[in-house]
């Protein structure tokens, strides 16, 4: 007998569905979501013949495409060619992954996905919840990753007690990168505190050197935002505002400290009008040393490896001022996606290369992020890698996770949020406490929405 579909984690349909007029049949499908488009999806897939894919091919779709992430993906791509399993590489392009999650949708809406996809954070469990991924307890029980990895990281790739993803590498998002050799020219001091930075800025204005790499683009405003929410918040309130969406906490005064801080940011190069650059761009500038400092994700180090700058020579980094002792994480991950045929024991294989010791030094090496397993030898990261990893390892730590980049809200309540805060920095009429009553009353309209 047949199973019949279900809505519960990790259901798969195994019956094809009935049809009524020519016309595929499944009560409930009327005000379709999203939700439903995929389980609908899913339940048609099942009914289609499949076309033999060819033997041991990987695909994998990701939005690694800068020269860096280029040369981390072809680490895995290579840990996995070793063990007889060819990497089909679906790169899509654009900053924050955007895009690539838009291609992945209709992909899986069509009943074709690949093998692997870079899908992290909310969006994983919510796709677990609707059977789309392959369970990896077997893998984590055999890597033992229980006893090896981060218990943050087992946190993120678990749902339900089951493991859903293999974990790559943990960025830090309240980096603060900055061109040392200009610094030292210049005879600056890593811009450790606020006034350090204004500081850094006076000086390098003078020299017509543009302060701080900035974007107008939305992903990396709210990027900046919340590194500044969490130094002027704190940890405690940083998760109220953000994991628990408390829509009264967004009226909270720190909330209008960290909105006078972004703008005072932009502010530093001068009166820019709207420049939205793409962040590799933000990365050139400061090799080039055309600009001084970057606030980004430490996945900005490995771009700046990529272009030949040595970590601890060609650059420096700090964290955000006020974040001292707090990690602000993003985790890669890649979800194994059930498809039309069966293809579990390379997705377990894939699994297991990719969180092994040899693929994870291999890949966040070039990456700028760090492992996420707690048994490898700090003593082998330079100097921003390793302070990266020894806060998120240290147990009176503070790690909280990213809103912008998926760790700590769906991708609606990540985007709503994104363009208030950037509409706020490119309107200076626009009031802190305005922004703050429109982030309250958005949060509030999803809650009731659920």
């Amino acid at each position: 007998m047949c199973r019949t579909p279900g809505t519960g984690f990790l259901t798969w349909p195994r019956c094809p569905p009935r049809r009524a007029g020519g016309r595929l049949f499944e009560p409930g499908l009327r005000n379709i979501t999203f939700r439903q488009h995929l389980q609908a999806a899913v339940l048609a897939g099942a009914a289609l013949a499949s076309l033999a894919a060819p033997a041991q091919t990987f695909e994998v779709m990701h939005w690694w495409t800068s020269a860096s992430e280029r040369q981390s993906a072809n680490q895995l791509a290579a840990a996995l060619g070793a063990q007889g399993v060819v990497w089909q590489d679906a790169a899509v392009p654009g900053g924050g992954g955007v895009a690539a999650v838009k291609v992945l949708k209709s992909r899986v809406l069509a009943g074709d996905p690949p093998a692997a996809a870079q899908v992290i954070g909310k969006t994983l469990t919510d796709w677990a919840d609707l059977g789309l991924v392959l369970p990896l307890d077997g893998v984590a029980q055999r890597g033992r990753w229980r006893q090896v990895m981060f218990p943050t990281v087992l946190q993120v790739v678990t749902h339900r007690e089951h493991l859903i993803a293999a974990p790559l590498g943990i960025h830090r998002i309240n980096s603060l990168l900055y061109q040392r050799k200009l610094f030292d020219r210049l005879g600056l001091a890593a811009p450790r505190t606020w006034p350090e930075v204004e500081a850094a800025a006076t000086r390098l204005r003078a020299q017509g050197i543009r302060p701080l790499a900035w974007s107008d683009e939305a992903w990396q405003v709210a990027t900046v935002f919340e590194a500044v929410l969490l130094s002027e918040a704190g940890p405690a309130r940083y998760r109220e505002l953000v994991q628990a969406r408390q829509p009264q906490a967004w009226l909270d005064d720190s909330v209008e400290r960290a909105l006078e801080r972004l703008r005072w940011l932009r502010a530093l190069n001068g009166n820019e009008s709207r420049q939205e650059l793409g962040w590799v761009d933000g990365v050139r500038q400061l090799q080039a040393q055309r600009a001084g400092m970057l606030l980004n994700g430490d996945w900005a180090r490995g771009e700046l490896m990529a272009l030949g700058e040595a970590a601890d020579e060609g650059y420096g980094c700090v964290v955000v001022p006020g974040t001292a002792g707090m990690h602000l994480y993003s985790i890669d991950t890649l979800a194994m996606l059930v498809g039309r045929q069966p293809r579990d024991a390379a997705q377990e294989k894939a699994a297991e290369v990719f969180t092994g010791l040899p693929a994870q030094r291999a890949y966040n090496r070039v990456k700028g992020a760090v492992p996420v397993r707690a048994d490898i030898d700090p003593g082998l990261l330079d100097s921003c890698a390793r302070d990266s990893w020894a806060t998120f390892a240290d147990r009176t730590a503070e790690r909280v996770p990213s809103l912008a980049h998926r760790m700590a809200a769906d991708e609606s309540t990540k985007d709503a949020i994104a363009e208030i805060v950037q509409r706020y920095v490119l309107n200076p009429a626009t009031t802190p406490r305005d922004t703050q009553r429109r982030l309250a009353a958005v949060l509030r309209a999803m809650q009731s929405e659920r």
